[in-house]
C-alpha cells in the first residue's frame, strides 16, 4: 500500500514541475515576438522617414520582354472595350433613329408620297443599260479614277521591275556576313521573329526549302543537298556544317537563313478575317529605322508612316496577289547616313532601330567622306503553296565618295521626288544642302555649326526643294 501511494504521488507532482519551464518559454516567446514588431515599425519608421501611411512605391523586376507583352495585351484590351463601346453607341443611336422614322411614317401624307414613288422591275446594276434614255452625269471610268485613284495596272505605277531569277539571293560581301554574324550573337531577340503557332512553322518551313533549292543551284560549288539515313540536308562546304532540310521548323530556320545569305527576310500572310497582310515572321539584321520586336504580329496597314522602308506595300502585294505569277519584282529604297570611313564597330554602320541613329554626331560630320547612301534592294516573290508575300532585303552601304556618276544622278533623282513627309522624316532638311552640293559639284563653304552653300553658285532648282 506504500508503493502505490508513492508512484500516486509521484504523477500528481510531474506535471506542476514542468509548469513553470512553460510559462517562461511562453513569456519570452511574447517578448520576443512584441520586441521583433517594435523593431520592425522602428526600421520602417527610419526608412519612410516617419511617413507611414503613405502610398509606397511598388518595384516592377518583371523582365523588359514581359513588360512589353503585357503593354502591348493592354492596348489591345482598351482598344477592344472601345470598339464595344463605340458600337453599343451605334446600336443607340440606329434605335433612335428607327424609332422617329416610325413616327414620321405615321403621317398619311408621307404614306401616300411613298405610293406615288415609281417601281422597277429591275436594277441595272450600275451601268445604265436598262435605262438608255436617262442622262449619264459621270461616265463609270472617269468616276472610278476620280474616287479610286490608288489603283495600278503596270509596275511601274508602284516603281516595281522584274527581277532576274539568279538574283534573289547572295553571300558575296564579307563584311555583311561578319556584321551578321555579330549582330546575331548580340542581338539575336532583335533580329529573329516569329508569331508562336504551326502557321508561322509551316511557312518558315516552306520558304526554307526555296532558299536552299536557291542556292544550291545557284551555287552548287558551295552548297548541295545530301541524304543520310532518309534525312534531307543542305551541306555548306565553306564552314563544313549540314542544316536539316525536313521539319521541325521555328526560329533556329530563320537563324539558319540569315546566316547563309546576306538577305534579310519578312514573311507576310493575308489574314482571312481583315484581309490585311500581317507580319508573321522574319529574320532582319540590317534593319533601316524600325525595331522588328515591335512590329511582329502587326499589320503592314497599321505601319507604312512608321516604317519607311515599307511604304505602299499593301498596294504591292495586292498588284502581286492579282497577277499570279512565279515571277519576282525589285524595287529600291535609299537612305542617307553619316558613318566613319573605318568604323570598327559593324553593328552601328548597319543594325539602325531609330531613324535618329541615321545621323551620328554633330553637324560637321555632313562631309562628303563620311556621308553614306544607304540602298535597300526590295525583292518580293509569293510562295506557292501558303500564298504568303516574303520581302527579301538586300542592303548596300557605300560612301558618296566612292559612287559612280550614273548612280549620283540617279540617287540625287530620288532624293528630289519624294513627298515633304518622307523627306521629313528621312532627314532631308538636315543633309540636303550637303548631298545635293556633292552630287551636282557646287561649292561648299563651311563653319563650326552648319554646312552652306555660297550665294554665287546657290541654284534656284535646289532652292525649291529646300525652301
Amino acid at each position: 500500500m506504500a508503493c502505490n501511494d508513492t508512484s500516486s504521488a509521484t504523477r500528481e507532482q510531474g506535471p506542476a514541475e514542468w509548469a513553470p519551464f512553460v510559462l517562461l518559454f511562453i513569456v519570452v516567446g511574447t517578448f520576443f515576438g512584441w520586441w521583433c514588431c517594435v523593431g520592425a515599425w522602428l526600421a520602417r519608421l527610419w526608412y519612410y522617414d516617419g511617413q507611414l501611411h503613405r502610398k509606397f512605391p511598388k518595384y516592377d523586376i518583371q523582365p523588359q520582354c514581359i513588360r512589353e507583352r503585357l503593354a502591348r495585351e493592354e492596348e489591345k484590351r482598351r482598344r477592344e472595350s472601345q470598339k464595344i463601346v463605340g458600337s453599343r453607341r451605334f446600336d443607340r443611336d440606329v434605335s433612335t433613329m428607327s424609332f422617329k422614322r416610325v413616327q414620321e411614317f405615321e403621317s398619311s401624307s408621307l404614306r401616300q408620297r411613298i405610293s406615288r414613288l415609281p417601281a422597277f422591275e429591275q436594277d441595272d446594276g450600275g451601268d445604265g443599260l436598262e435605262f438608255p434614255d436617262m442622262p449619264v452625269d459621270m461616265p463609270a471610268d472617269e468616276y472610278n479614277q476620280q474616287d479610286y485613284p490608288h489603283r495600278y495596272d503596270t509596275l511601274e505605277d508602284l516603281g516595281l521591275s522584274e527581277l532576274a531569277h539568279d538574283d534573289w539571293l547572295s553571300y558575296h560581301n564579307k563584311e555583311q556576313m561578319t556584321a551578321r554574324d555579330q549582330i546575331l550573337e548580340d542581338c539575336r531577340e532583335d533580329c529573329i521573329q516569329m508569331r508562336p503557332g504551326r502557321e508561322a512553322e509551316d511557312v518558315c518551313g516552306e520558304l526554307w526549302q526555296e532558299v536552299a533549292k536557291f542556292l544550291a543551284t545557284r551555287y552548287p560549288a558551295r552548297f548541295w543537298e545530301q541524304k543520310k539515313n532518309g534525312v534531307r540536308k543542305l551541306y555548306d562546304d565553306n564552314l563544313k556544317e549540314s542544316h536539316p532540310l525536313d521539319g521541325p521548323y521555328g526560329w533556329l530556320t530563320l537563324d539558319t537563313m540569315a546566316r547563309l545569305a546576306r538577305e534579310d527576310f519578312c514573311i507576310f500572310v493575308k489574314s482571312p478575317f481583315s484581309a490585311q497582310y500581317t507580319l508573321l515572321a522574319s529574320a532582319t539584321c540590317f534593319p533601316s529605322g524600325w525595331r522588328l520586336k515591335a512590329r511582329v504580329g502587326c499589320s503592314v496597314e497599321s505601319q507604312q508612316e512608321a516604317i519607311q522602308p515599307w511604304e505602299r506595300l499593301p498596294e504591292i502585294f495586292s498588284y502581286i496577289e492579282g497577277h499570279r505569277n512565279s515571277s519576282r519584282y525589285k524595287r529600291h529604297v535609299a537612305f542617307i547616313q553619316t558613318s566613319h570611313p573605318h568604323e570598327v564597330d559593324l553593328s552601328k554602320k548597319y543594325f539602325v532601330q531609330e531613324s535618329k541613329d541615321f545621323f551620328s554626331g554633330n553637324i560637321s560630320f555632313l562631309q562628303p567622306e563620311t556621308l553614306h547612301a544607304r540602298i535597300e534592294k526590295q525583292m518580293f516573290t509569293r510562295l506557292p503553296i501558303s500564298g504568303a508575300m516574303v520581302l527579301t532585303t538586300r542592303l548596300e552601304v557605300e560612301p558618296l565618295v566612292r559612287m559612280e556618276d550614273y548612280a549620283l544622278r540617279r540617287l540625287a533623282k530620288d532624293i528630289r521626288s519624294w513627298p515633304s513627309h518622307i523627306a521629313r522624316l528621312k532627314g532631308r532638311d538636315l543633309w540636303g544642302r550637303a548631298v545635293l552640293g556633292f552630287i551636282e559639284q557646287y561649292p561648299m563653304a563651311s563653319d563650326d555649326d552648319s554646312v552652306i552653300m555660297t550665294d554665287d553658285d546657290e541654284d534656284e532648282g535646289v532652292k525649291k526643294w529646300f525652301s
